[in-house]
C-alpha cells in the first residue's frame, strides 16, 4: 500500500481488499412484528416424508405450534383450535389443508417462494388465533424454469413460464399414485384404505409499471378416501376439495405507500358417506366465501376495508334403509360480514414505541345481526440485537369448524354465529424477548402468552353417532369457555454450515362447558402441554447435505368409553369423564440425506433419501372399537402403518 499527495487530495492504491462477514443460510426468518417467515427452498434440506416436503409439517417444529400426529391436519398455536387460525394463500382463505389423512398439505411448496406465520393473528384477520399464510412471487419470470419432483407416492412439478416482458406464468401439478404401488400398506388393522389425490396451482404475474403488480391465482384440490370394516360389513368414503380464484392487485408507491386489493372466491365441500349393510348414511357440509379485501400501509399507518358474503351448509344427516331419524337438523346458511381496521405506530423515544389499532365488524346472519370491536396494543423496546414486545388484544371470531375430531378425517364442518350460538372471543396477553449472540451467529427467543376465551364449541361425539335412531348435531356440541397460557424457549443457530434450531413449548389449554354434570376445568381435546422440536441443517460440500428433525409431545386427550353393549344392532356406549385420559407421548425422528449434481438439462438436480420415524417408535393416533372372535368389544389404540418408512425421490431444477 502506498500514498502520494495531489495538492490537498490523498490518493490510496490497496494492493488487496478482504471484506468479510456472515452469510445467513437458509433458515426461518423472524421479523420485528415477531412473526416467522420461511424460505421454501430450506425444504431442500430436510427430510422429506414419503419424497414430500410439507409447509404444514414443519410449521409445526416452530416454538408454540402444536405437533399433530400422522392422523390429524392443521396447525394448533398457542393452545388453540385449528379452526382459530386463518390459513389462506395470498390472504385468501382455505378452510381445509389436509392431504393423505395429514401427511401433506394442500400447499405445494415449489409453487410458493415463502410463508409467513403470526402467532397472533394481524388486524386484518377476523382469527382468535394466528396467521399462516403462502406468500405469492412478485418476480416476473424472464426466462422457461422450473421444478420437477419425483417420489414413490406422488409427483409434483412447477413452470414458469414468461409471456412477454412484463408478465408471466407459474403452473403447479401434484398428484398421488399410492395405490399403484403401496396398497398393501393402507391397512389400519383391519381397515383397507384407498386414497388418492390432486392439486392444480396457476398464478399470473403482471407488472404494470414499477409501482403496480396484478395476479391472478388459482387453486383446486380434490381427496378421496374409503375405508372398508369387514367385522361390521360397513364402507365408508369421503370425498373433499377446495377450489379457490382471486385477483390481486399490489401497490409500492413513492414515500412509503403500500395497497392491496384483493377479489376473490373460496370454497370447501365434503361428502362423507358410509355403508353399513342395508343402511346408507350421508353427511354432506360446505362452505363459499366470497369477498373483497384491502390494505393500506402508510409510514406509521395502517388500515384496510372488508366485505365477505358466505354460504354455509352445516353438516346434515341424509339416510335410507335405517329407522333413523335427523333431530334438529341445521339448514343452509347465508351470512354477511364488513370490517374496517386502523392502526398507528407512535415512537416514544429512541429506543421505545407504541402501537394502537382497532378493528370493527359487522356480522349478519338471518335477522340476528352482531357487533364487534377489537382493539390492540403493543409496546415494543429495541436497544442492539436485543428487543423486547408487550401486547393486548381483543379479538371476535364469527366462524366456527367442529365435527369428529378424533378419527383424523377431514369430516369437520363450518357453521357460523347465529340466534343459538354466539361469536367466540378472546383476550389474549404476550410477552416476547430476542436477541442474537456471539457476532449475530445464534439468536434466543422466549414467549409468554395468556389467553382468555369464551363462547367455545367442541364436539363430544364420535362416528358413529349418527348410527343412533335419532341424530341431532346440537347435542354433541359442548358450549364454554377456555384459558390458554404457556411459554415458549428457541435456540436457533443462524449461520454456517450446520443452522436449525431447538425450542420447547408448554402450553395449557383448558376448557369448562355447561353441558358437562361435573364441575371443573377439562383439557382441550388438541392439548399437548409439554412439547420439544429440534431441526438441523448441515452442507457437507456442494455435492451432499444432510437433515433431521425430532419431535416430543404429550399425548393428546380423548374420552374414553366405560362400557360398550349391542342392542338391536344399535351400538351403545357409555362415556366416561370427559378427556380424561390421555394417548401416550408422542416421539419421532425424521433423518434425510441429498446428493446434488449439474448437468446441461438441469441447473441442479439430485436424489434424496429420507427416513420417517427412523426409531420405529409405535406412536398412538386414536382408539377404536375391536370385535373380538367372541362377539366381545375391546378398545384399542391404532398406530401407523409402518414403524419405519423410507423414502426416495428424485428432484430436478432447471
Amino acid at each position: 500500500m502506498f500514498a502520494q499527495e495531489t495538492g490537498k487530495v490523498w490518493n490510496l492504491s490497496l494492493d488487496t481488499v478482504v471484506v468479510k462477514g456472515n452469510t445467513f443460510s437458509r433458515t426461518v426468518r423472524n421479523r420485528a412484528d415477531g412473526s416467522f417467515v420461511w424460505d421454501m427452498q430450506m425444504m431442500d434440506f430436510l427430510p422429506k416424508i414419503m419424497g414430500n416436503a410439507d409447509p404444514m409439517h414443519y410449521a409445526q417444529m416452530l416454538p408454540g405450534i402444536q405437533t399433530n400426529n400422522e392422523m390429524k391436519s392443521g396447525i394448533n398455536i398457542q393452545g388453540c383450535d385449528n379452526s382459530h387460525n386463518m390459513l389462506s394463500i395470498g390472504g385468501v382463505p382455505i378452510f381445509n389443508v389436509s392431504h393423505l389423512l395429514g401427511f401433506f398439505s394442500t400447499f405445494n411448496p415449489s409453487h410458493y417462494p415463502t410463508f409467513s406465520l403470526h402467532q397472533s393473528a394481524p388486524l386484518s384477520t377476523a382469527r382468535i388465533g394466528g396467521q399462516l399464510n403462502m406468500d405469492l412471487n412478485n418476480q416476473v419470470a424472464d426466462t422457461l424454469s422450473g421444478e420437477l419432483s419425483v417420489g414413490l407416492i406422488s409427483s409434483q412439478g412447477t413452470l414458469r413460464l414468461p409471456l412477454g416482458r412484463n408478465t408471466s406464468l407459474t403452473t403447479s401439478l401434484r398428484g398421488s399414485y399410492l395405490n399403484l404401488l403401496y396398497s398393501q400398506w393402507l391397512r389400519a388393522d383391519d381397515q383397507q384404505i384407498q386414497y388418492s389425490f390432486y392439486d392444480v396451482n396457476a398464478t399470473l404475474t403482471h407488472r404494470i409499471d414499477s409501482t403496480n403488480t396484478l395476479f391472478v391465482d388459482f387453486y383446486k384440490g380434490h381427496d378421496e378416501v374409503s375405508f372398508k370394516e369387514s367385522d361390521y360389513y360397513a364402507n365408508m368414503n369421503d370425498y373433499w376439495g377446495n377450489t379457490m380464484g382471486a385477483i390481486h392487485w399490489h401497490h409500492n408507491g413513492h414515500q412509503g405507500l403500500r395497497m392491496k386489493q384483493t377479489l376473490y372466491v373460496t370454497s370447501y365441500k365434503n361428502q362423507f358417506q358410509m355403508n353399513i349393510q342395508d343402511a346408507r348414511f350421508r353427511l354432506p357440509s360446505s362452505i363459499t366465501e366470497i369477498g373483497y379485501r384491502s390494505s393500506y400501509d402508510w409510514k406509521r399507518l395502517e388500515g384496510g376495508v372488508q366485505a365477505m358474503w358466505y354460504d354455509i351448509q352445516p353438516q346434515e344427516l341424509e339416510t335410507s334403509g335405517t329407522y333413523n331419524i335427523s333431530s334438529g337438523r341445521m339448514p343452509r346458511s347465508h351470512a354477511f360480514q364488513a370490517a374496517v381496521h386502523l392502526g398507528y405506530n407512535q415512537p416514544l423515544f429512541s429506543d421505545l414505541s407504541l402501537f394502537g389499532g382497532l378493528r370493527a365488524d359487522y356480522f349478519q346472519v338471518s335477522d340476528k345481526r352482531f357487533y364487534g370491536l377489537d382493539p390492540q396494543v403493543g409496546v415494543n423496546y429495541s436497544y442492539g440485537d436485543l428487543q423486547v414486545m408487550l401486547h393486548y388484544a381483543l379479538r371476535h371470531q364469527y366462524l366456527f369448524q367442529t365435527g369428529f375430531s378424533n378419527i383424523g378425517l377431514p369430516s369437520e364442518f363450518w357453521l357460523s354465529a347465529n340466534k343459538q350460538t354466539e361469536p367466540q372471543y378472546a383476550h389474549e396477553w404476550s410477552l416476547s424477548a430476542a436477541t442474537y449472540l456471539f457476532q449475530r451467529n445464534y439468536r434466543v427467543s422466549a414467549d409468554l402468552f395468556y389467553k382468555r376465551l369464551y363462547h367455545q364449541l367442541e364436539y363430544s361425539g364420535s362416528v358413529l353417532d349418527f348410527m343412533n335412531s335419532t341424530y341431532n348435531i346440537e347435542r354433541q356440541l359442548l358450549h364454554g369457555n377456555g384459558r390458554n397460557y404457556g411459554f415458549s424457549l428457541m435456540f436457533n443457530k443462524c449461520n454456517g454450515p450446520l443452522t436449525g434450531w431447538i425450542s420447547y413449548t408448554y402450553t395449557h389449554a383448558t376448557r369448562t362447558f355447561s353441558a358437562i354434570k361435573q364441575t371443573g376445568h377439562y383439557p382441550a381435546s388438541h392439548e399437548r402441554p409439554h412439547e420439544l422440536n429440534a431441526v438441523a441443517t448441515y452442507t457437507l460440500n456442494r455435492h451432499w447435505s444432510f437433515g433431521a428433525t425430532f419431535v416430543y409431545a404429550s399425548g393428546t386427550p380423548f374420552t374414553a368409553p366405560v362400557s360398550i353393549s349391542l342392542i338391536d344392532n344399535n351400538l351403545m356406549m357409555k362415556y366416561g369423564e370427559y378427556n380424561s385420559s390421555r394417548l401416550k407421548p408422542y416421539h419421532r425422528l425424521d433423518l434425510s440425506a441429498n446428493y446434488k449434481w449439474q448437468s446441461r438439462r438441469c441447473r441442479e438436480q439430485g436424489i434424496n433419501l429420507s427416513l420417517y420415524n427412523a426409531i420405529a417408535q409405535e406412536n398412538e393416533l386414536f382408539y377404536y372399537i375391536k370385535t373380538r372372535d367372541d362377539g366381545s368389544f375391546a378398545y384399542r389404540p391404532v398406530t401407523f402403518m409402518l414403524r419405519i418408512l423410507p423414502s426416495i425421490s428424485y428432484f430436478c431444477k432447471f
